[in-house]
């Protein structure tokens, strides 16, 4: 997660990161968490993905999972990181989305045969990639130095850029193949045949088109990987968050005790759920899994942090208000569930555009929604007075939680609300309701504590490996029940990888590294950045050539994956990369955003791709939606923003 400011990065531009000032107050983990730019997009990308889940049959399957990443990873993903990068560094390039058109057919041109069906070169795919590099490299430096020497907006020199490549790319076509579309790529494989050689496309086809069938990847023994890596990962995910939240003290051993059989009831109580399916089954899951989260936060807390001092209890009248209106919204959630028909599949009078099923379902998650924002209101408003009163709040907030997953369990026919959304509101409502008791008898962390941070990060990033594992071997391979139920073919791309590996990257570089610091200091201004030893102008040429370099890689996976390429291929996308950019919490203005918030900008605009047609909408609905959240992006990251550079 990247995020700066301005004057920070004045210090940053040495190459270092300047320690936490200790005249500042001390900011515990979710203070920190809620200031960072991606925070907004990554709980809406949460709740938008919850919400077609429930309407929409694909969500929740792997199938539905490998069309929602592949839409989010190329050429938007990609795209929109590198994107994202450029718009930190206070600039804009509106020819991105031609070029990804035009460089993947500089490459089908430079390997085609002159003698062949279609005109090209008949280079080597190898020589082919590298000349196209240098073709997009140059089209990046073109455009960083016409915006550094004519002092021009670069919004109006990438628009001529825009509109050379499109130009460039109707009239070479006509031009050389006499039509609008150049190919085809898959050609080459003919071509070997007949020659000997495929010019590298064999290999460089599983680079670039590479596809992993899940149909044929059979592991029995998926499901108990899922269940332990899910169960591990999430522990290791709530200590470590404990450790970067709590005291540390002195500490009792038998806590660790109480921790292990913690863990054993856990793990009990999820087999319980997993394997049954009727209400007493529910109960004693339900139960076995409270008290093994219960006994084993209680037994790490005894182990590792100093009790709770403050005994103060004061709840103010605001606090209990947001509370009030987060119940009465609960309420209404309750009373339109009851009172729609959920098996009624024809549209309501008074509400033409959904059925009444849909529109159950739409008012349920609306009000569930209002409910959780007034009760985390209340919570945060109590803290402020009293942390035993903001605790009780708390462990109101995780009841409620736990009320409304036995509605939905008794209230539900579908099983992944009988078994999915139950359990997951089971385990958030129980974690909820075991946090705020342990808060009220450990003390909270009112200082930083390098030791405590790196053990408690540690454990983050290996909690998060966990999921990561737990969600990989779900998605990936398939039992051979499933099979015998004939599930859809699903089929992931290589595309996911470079998307996953070129975020990883970008995002290194943007948090880790000087250049990095320089662009935050570019972005923010560039005047002062050059009197601090920034090199602005060579910053700003080379974010161009990184955008460039990623309309090549673009370019590059759809001549690999659609072999033959329009005209027009890329022309207007460049907005969606923006958009994406701009819901990830990157700031139009420069010098504020986050290359890893843009990557879940694109899941976003990927799960409305795919996600309003699975609920059987018209697909034209997709751009009210996607202009909406971003409204609400650009608003949402102005309040973090400004929360941000308060708190600091």
């Amino acid at each position: 997660m990247s995020s700066t400011t301005t004057e920070e990065v004045t210090d940053r531009v040495a190459g270092g990161v300047v320690d936490a000032d200790e005249r500042l107050a001390y900011r515990g983990v979710f203070q920190r968490l809620l200031v960072q730019p991606e925070i907004g997009a990554f709980i809406a990308a949460i709740a938008i993905w919850v919400f077609f889940w429930a309407v929409s049959v694909p969500f929740g399957k792997a199938s539905g999972a490998s069309s929602i990443l592949d839409v989010a990873a190329s050429p938007l993903g990609i795209m929109a990181v590198a994107v994202a990068m450029l718009m930190i560094g206070g600039e804009f390039d509106l020819s991105s989305g031609a070029a990804t058109g035009a460089l993947g057919i500089v490459l089908v041109l430079l390997v085609r045969d002159v003698t062949g069906e279609l005109a090209g070169a008949g280079f080597n795919l190898y020589v082919a990639l590298f000349l196209s590099l240098l073709v997009a490299l140059g089209i990046g430096w073109f455009n960083g130095a016409m915006v550094n020497r004519t002092s021009l907006p670069s919004f109006i020199v990438t628009l001529g850029t825009f509109f050379i490549l499109r130009g460039a790319k109707l009239g070479f076509s006509k031009l050389i193949v006499e039509q609008i579309q150049v190919g085809k790529l898959d050609d080459l494989e003919i071509f070997a045949e007949e020659n000997g050689t495929d010019r590298g496309y064999g290999f460089l086809s599983k680079v670039f088109a590479g596809e992993w069938n899940r149909n044929t990847h059979i592991w029995e023994g998926r499901d108990n990987v899922y269940i332990i890596a899910a169960i591990v990962g999430f522990a290791l995910l709530v200590l470590g968050v404990y450790e970067l939240n709590h005291r540390r003290g002195k500490g009792n051993p038998i806590g660790f005790g109480l921790f292990a059989g913690g863990i054993g009831l856990l793990i009990f109580g999820v087999l319980t759920l997993h394997n049954t399916d009727d209400v007493s089954g529910n109960r004693l899951g339900a139960i076995l899994m409270f008290a093994g989260m219960l006994v084993g936060l209680v037994g790490w807390s005894l182990a590792r942090f100093d009790r709770n001092e403050n005994r103060t209890f004061g709840i103010p009248a605001n606090a209990s208000q947001a509370m009030v209106a987060g119940l009465i919204a609960l309420g209404l959630a309750v009373f339109w569930a009851l009172r729609l028909d959920p098996d009624n599949a024809e549209n309501i009078s008074w509400l033409a555009l959904v059925t009444e099923q849909g529109a159950r379902a739409i008012l349920f998650m609306v009000f569930v929604s209002a409910a959780a924002v007034f009760m985390l209101i209340s919570v945060n408003r109590a803290r402020r007075v009293s942390d035993i009163g903001g605790s009780a709040l708390l462990a109101i907030t995780g009841a409620a939680t736990i009320a409304m997953a036995f509605f939905i369990r008794s209230e539900s026919g579908t099983h992944k609300f009988r078994t999915g959304a139950f359990s997951a509101l089971l385990i958030i409502g129980g974690l909820i309701i075991v946090w705020s008791l342990t808060s009220m008898l450990f003390g909270k962390r009112n200082k930083v504590v390098a030791g405590a941070d790196r053990f408690g990060l540690t454990l983050v990033g290996l909690g998060v490996l966990g999921l990561l594992v737990s969600i990989a071997a779900r998605l990936l391979w398939v039992t051979q029940a499933e099979l015998d139920a004939e599930i859809p073919r699903t089929i992931f791309s290589v595309r996911i990888l470079w998307f996953v590996a070129f975020t990883a990257v970008i995002t290194w570089v943007l948090r880790r590294t000087k250049f990095g610091s320089w662009t935050f200091a570019v972005g923010g201004n560039k005047d002062a950045s050059r009197q601090v030893g920034v090199p602005a102008g060579r910053t700003k040429i080379q974010l161009f050539m990184l955008v460039s370099f990623a309309a090549w890689l673009v370019g590059i996976l759809l001549a690999f994956r659609l072999n033959t390429i329009q005209a027009s291929t890329g022309d207007g996308e460049e907005f969606e990369y923006i958009i994406a950019a701009v819901v990830g919490g990157t700031a139009l203005t420069g010098g504020y955003g986050s290359t890893f918030g843009a990557a879940i900008g694109a899941f976003i605009m990927a799960m409305a791709v795919q996600g309003i047609p699975s609920a059987r909408w018209n697909s034209d609905w997709r751009f009210l939606f996607v202009g909406t959240i971003l409204l609400l992006a650009v608003i949402a990251n102005n309040y973090i923003r400004e929360k941000a550079e308060a708190s600091r």
